[in-house]
This record gives C-alpha cells, sequence and structure tokens, in this order.
C-alpha cells in the first residue's frame, strides 16, 4: 500500500498551526516548524521516531514507522510532539542559563559521589537533564491534554523505548510519569523497593508545582542522585538489570535493524543533514541542538539509547525521551544572543575547568578547550585595569578620570559604556561609573594613546592558569583586564612570558587575541628576568610606552634592570609592576621603585585593579 506522504505532510502542518494559533494563540515568539517528512526507504528514515532540527528556524522531522494510521490518530501525535517541544521553550528548561545550571548539578552530583563511575559524563549530564525536563513538560502537557499526552507516552513505552528490557535506572523517568500521573503506563515494575524510591521522587517533583522554575535545579539533581545510585546498583546485579544487553538491541532496535532503514541511515542518516542544517552553528553553541538529530530521537536510540550509549561510555543506559541530542541534550530554542548572554553568567558562577567542561558537556563542539578559556577569562576580567596616564599640556583647564556613579547623583552624569567596560553587572553604587571632572587653573592634563610592552612571569612557581588557586591565574585575570583596556584605546601591544628562557612571544601588533592565548599555559622551570628581550623589544618603539610585569618572585638581575628602566622612565614612559601572592620580594624592588616603577603588590587581579583605580583617584 502506497504511502500518500504529502497528505500526511500537510496534516502535520495543519496540527503544528492549531498549537500554535488555537492553544498558544500565537503568542510564543518563535517561528512556527517546518515539517520534513521521510520515507521508509530514505537513508535518514528512523521506525517510529522523529527528531528536531533547529537553526534560525526550526524542523519536525516526522518518521512514523506506523504509517499508514489515522490523518486523526496522526495529527493528534504531530501535536503532543509540538506542545513537548514547546513546553521545552516555554517550562523547563525555559532559557539557556537554567539549561547550563541543570547540566552543572548533574556534574556536581557526579563528581561529589559517582566520579569513580567512570562514565562519559558529557553524555550523562545531558541525558539525565533531559529525563528531568521530560517529567516537567510531559506532566504539564498531560494536565492540559491528558488522553493524547497518555497515549502518545504509551505508545513512546511500547515502541521506543522497549522499557521491558530496560535496567532500573532506565526506567526511573517512565514510573516518575507512571506516579504523578497516577496512570497506568505497562511498564509493570513490581519491586516494592525501587516503587517506594519512585513515588518519593514523585512527591518531589509536585510539590509547589510541577511548573515552579525555581525548584527545577533541586529537581534535577535529586533525579541525578536517584539515577546514579541505582545505575550503581544495576551494575552490581545485571539480573535485575534485565539484560538490557541483547534485549535491548532486539528490543527498541530489532525491527529496526531488521527493516535495513537503518545501518547507514544510522552513521550517515540523521547525523548527515543536520550536522549541516546548522544545529550545530550557534544552537550547537548552546547545547540545545545540535545533533539532536543526530542521536537524539532517532539513531541515537541506538547508539545512545537504552543501549547503545552503553557501548559507547561503557554498559551505561538511559530511558531515552522522545528528543534529545548526541549528549542527551534537550531542545533549547534560543537565539545566538540569548546564548551568549548565557554563556556570560555562567562564567560568573563556575570556576574555569567546571566552565570548559559544562561547554562540553551542553554540545559546544566548535571550540577548542583554549578558546573557551580564553571566553572565561574575558569575561571575568571584565573589570577593566585602566592604566590612564596624563600628560601636563598648560593649556588644559579641567581633566577627568572613572568614579562610582552613586544613587543621588544626576542620571545624565552615568555613563554606561564605561559602567559595562568595567563590570559585567550594572549594580547602582557599586560598579555604576562617572567621569569626574576636576579644576585645574595651573596646569591642564589630558590622556594620551600609548602602547604596552606586557611582561608576564610563566615560571613553575606561577602554577597553572586553569586553577584558581595559583598565581598563573590571577595573572592572567590581570593581564586580560590590563589588555582590554589598552585594546579599548587602540593601542599596539607586545608579550614575553618568562620562566628560565622566553616561553613566548607576540612582537609589536594590534592582535590581542594572540597574546590572550598565549597566557593560558602551566608554570613551568625557573626564572630568570629576561631584560635583554625586553630592550630589544622597547628600543624600537619611540616614546609612549606602558611596561607591564606580572611576577610572583625577585628578577634576580636587579642592576641591569635599573640600569635600563632608569633611562626608559626618563623617556616618560611607565613601568608597573604587579607582584602577586604578597610576596616577600617586595623590598627587592625598592631600587625600581626609587626611579619611578609603580609596585603593586596584592593576591589577586581583583586586589590589583582597586589599587589601580584608588590611584587615580
Amino acid at each position: 500500500m502506497s504511502i500518500d506522504i504529502e497528505t500526511y505532510r500537510l496534516k502535520a502542518q495543519e496540527a503544528i498551526e492549531y498549537v500554535f494559533v488555537k492553544e498558544y494563540h500565537n503568542s510564543l515568539g518563535i517561528p512556527m516548524p517546518i515539517v520534513k517528512m521521510l520515507l521508509p526507504d530514505d537513508a535518514n528514515y528512523s521506525t517510529g521516531q522523529y527528531y528536531i532540527t533547529i537553526d534560525k528556524t526550526w524542523q519536525i522531522h516526522l518518521n512514523f514507522g506506523k504509517l499508514p494510521i489515522s490523518y486523526h490518530e496522526f495529527q493528534n501525535e504531530v501535536k503532543v510532539l509540538t506542545r513537548h517541544e514547546i513546553e521545552h521553550y516555554m517550562c523547563c528548561p525555559f532559557d539557556v542559563i537554567t539549561h547550563f545550571r541543570m547540566l552543572k548539578r548533574i556534574r556536581d552530583v557526579y563528581y561529589k559521589h559517582f566520579s569513580h563511575l567512570g562514565i562519559n559524563i558529557e553524555y550523562a549530564c545531558g541525558a539525565i537533564s533531559n529525563q528531568a525536563a521530560d517529567i516537567i513538560v510531559d506532566t504539564k502537557n498531560y494536565y492540559r491534554h491528558s488522553k493524547e499526552t497518555l497515549k502518545s507516552e504509551i505508545d513512546w513505552i511500547k515502541i521506543g523505548a522497549n522499557i521491558s528490557a530496560c535496567p532500573r535506572h532506565c526506567k526511573l523517568m517512565f514510573l516518575t510519569k507512571e506516579a504523578i500521573w497516577k496512570e497506568d503506563l505497562g511498564i509493570n515494575e513490581t519491586d516494592p523497593e525501587f516503587l517506594k524510591i519512585v513515588h518519593q521522587l514523585a512527591d518531589s517533583f509536585t510539590k509547589n508545582g510541577i511548573e515552579d522554575k525555581s525548584s527545577f535545579l533541586d529537581k534535577v539533581e535529586e533525579y541525578a542522585e536517584i539515577f546514579f545510585k541505582l545505575y550503581v546498583e544495576d551494575q552490581k546485579n545485571p539480573q535485575q538489570s534485565s539484560q538490557q544487553g541483547s534485549q535491548q538491541q532486539s528490543g527498541q532496535q530489532g525491527s529496526q535493524q531488521q527493516s535495513g532503514q537503518q545501518g547507514s541511515q544510522q552513521q550517515s542518516g540523521q547525523q548527515g543533514p543536520q550536522q549541516q542544517s546548522g544545529q550545530q552553528g550557534s544552537q550547537q553553541q548552546s547545547g540545545q541542538q545540535g545533533s539532536q538529530q543526530q542521536s537524539g530521537q532517532q539513531g541515537s536510540q541506538q547508539q545512545s539509547g537504552q543501549q547503545g550509549s552503553q557501548q559507547q561510555s561503557g554498559q551505561w543506559g538511559v530511558g531515552r525521551p522522545k528528543d534529545g541530542d548526541e549528549h542527551g541534550n534537550a531542545f533549547v530554542f534560543a537565539d545566538p544572543d540569548k546564548v551568549k548572554e548565557a554563556i556570560e553568567v555562567l562564567v560568573e558562577e563556575t570556576s574555569v575547568e567546571e566552565f570548559i567542561d559544562l561547554l562540553a558537556i551542553a554540545g559546544i563542539i566548535g571550540m577548542s578547550d583554549k578558546q573557551k578559556g580564553v571566553l572565561w577569562f574575558n569575561v571575568q576580567s571584565a573589570n577593566i585595569i585602566p592604566i590612564v596616564e596624563f600628560s601636563n599640556t598648560g593649556n588644559k583647564s579641567s581633566y577627568t578620570y572613572p568614579s562610582v556613579w552613586r544613587i543621588g547623583d544626576p542620571i545624565e552624569e552615568l555613563d554606561l559604556m564605561l559602567t559595562y567596560m568595567t563590570s559585567p553587572r550594572l549594580i547602582p553604587g557599586m560598579t555604576t561609573k562617572k567621569w569626574e571632572y576636576v579644576s585645574n587653573d595651573d596646569n591642564g592634563t589630558e590622556s594620551k594613546q600609548m602602547d604596552l610592552l606586557l611582561v608576564v612571569d610563566t615560571s613553575g612557581s606561577m602554577g597553572s592558569a586553569m586553577k584558581e588557586s595559583a598565581n598563573m591565574h590571577q595573572a592572567v585575570l590581570a593581564s586580560y583586564g590590563i589588555l582590554s583596556y589598552f585594546e579599548s584605546t587602540k593601542s599596539k601591544v607586545a608579550f614575553i612570558g618568562f620562566s628560565d628562557k622566553i616561553d613566548a612571544y607576540v612582537d609589536w601588533s594590534d592582535k590581542y587575541d594572540d597574546v590572550r592565548e598565549r597566557l593560558l599555559t602551566n608554570g613551568h622551570g625557573g626564572t630568570k628576568f629576561p631584560i635583554s628581550r625586553i630592550k630589544s623589544t622597547l628600543d624600537v618603539r619611540s616614546r609612549d610606552l606602558v611596561t607591564v610585569l606580572i611576577t610572583d618572585g625577585d628578577l634576580g638581575n636587579i642592576n641591569e634592570s635599573v640600569s635600563y628602566f632608569r633611562d626608559y622612565l626618563n623617556d616618560d614612559n611607565k613601568l608597573y609592576i604587579f607582584l602577586l601572592g604578597g610576596s616577600k620580594s617586595l623590598h627587592s624592588y625598592e631600587p625600581l621603585k626609587n626611579i619611578g616603577a609603580k609596585i603593586y603588590n596584592a593576591n589577586n587581579a581583583n586586589e590589583f585593579c582597586d589599587m589601580v583605580l584608588t590611584d587615580m583617584e
């Protein structure tokens, strides 16, 4: 019997439009998805499943192996799918930062209690987060559309999830829905201890209402705790895990694998177009999308589902939701600007190591770890260290310097650009900035553009840039703040990283990102102040130079340094030394201080910033 695929496509579009227009009253602020129907002989076809791709628009790929079914039944299923994805956007995770925070909670649970398991945490976090979110969104939809939601869930359990072949940790999501809905989903679980755990979890999810956004993070954390504990027990007792191995493969996979639609399509299938389709572009950035197509609803169940993933990441399975990517992530419809905002917030809430991990967990694959590190330090160092120098002109009556704008000050004095340059958050009276005008009848002053030579100690005592407790970490934060200031003035920059040799060198240029990337290093070796390289670098420039040295120890060759910097400073150039870690070497810098160098001794970059701003005021 031939299938009128075009009619099914039109029926799907009608169903989607019904949900958007009649149920949500066109209030979502997102475009209606494009429907793509796949025939059973299509390379991307997957029996009885569907997946979502998202770019500037989003597509629902419908691969219903049970076609032909009645148009009415088909349309109801499409409505359920559409509501499901919309509620990820409207309810849980709701926004990108909540998505990131849910992943972080799961990661924290894993590393606190279960890191010995050695599972693929990048996949596990996304999968578990998606499961917890699906309990919430499917329950919300069940309350509003119980009949359609229930039928779809039961069909999915039979066709897509193959619950009978799953270990307990894979059944957790479905049994929790069953307990909340007080419906029989056909799972037939009889273990009283397991069911007790499930009902306690169901109570937690419904406490204060299923849609209570303030409790999403606590819910996903509790879900993750239980999931990992069940996983551990299932590994100890393979019999209890329902021999998921071969059954799994024959279960949800059986007919699909037999059908032959799957073989190559699994590897190329969803993976092909969807990678091309840009799910990986911006939304790969956000982790909402990407290969969700590639794995998600479709192939992944072979590759990841209850069965597959356990092969790829070490006999580890999950109860597969209807959607998700290769990392298990739920769909969050977000534009690149919202993703960027969420990433900036995430930086404020994480260490650099956590941040790099979480972006990988979220499916952001277009950046190297070093690029992610640069991003983290860029945001964290948003407190620019403004090394501003004033020159006497004799013909100015006033000059300016930045100060705090406080509530009660004239609103026209608030400089929002300066505020956002110096802090990522606008806190009235604390981070808000204005320009202070100072009268000077005798001499005027004006700021002038100066070029920067940044010299950073990269010896072993500095430690790793990725370790928050290390001096190198604070040196990078301070360096990024200084670089941001000089970049804003369109100055040239040069960079020397030194230990007992020259570890990194960037000659005079405007390539600030090259310097930022070179700064992300692990300290090694001894310390020898590179005065010869400093001389050769500075001597090719004329005047108006600023040299900033960041180190945690003494110079060793102080006499040679003093001899050179005396002439350098006499030419109206500037030398700043940032001495880290409360170093006992402060006294060794007195000769340089005596000839005009500015010396700052602090434990971290924020203290340096405060000191410089205090000097300016």
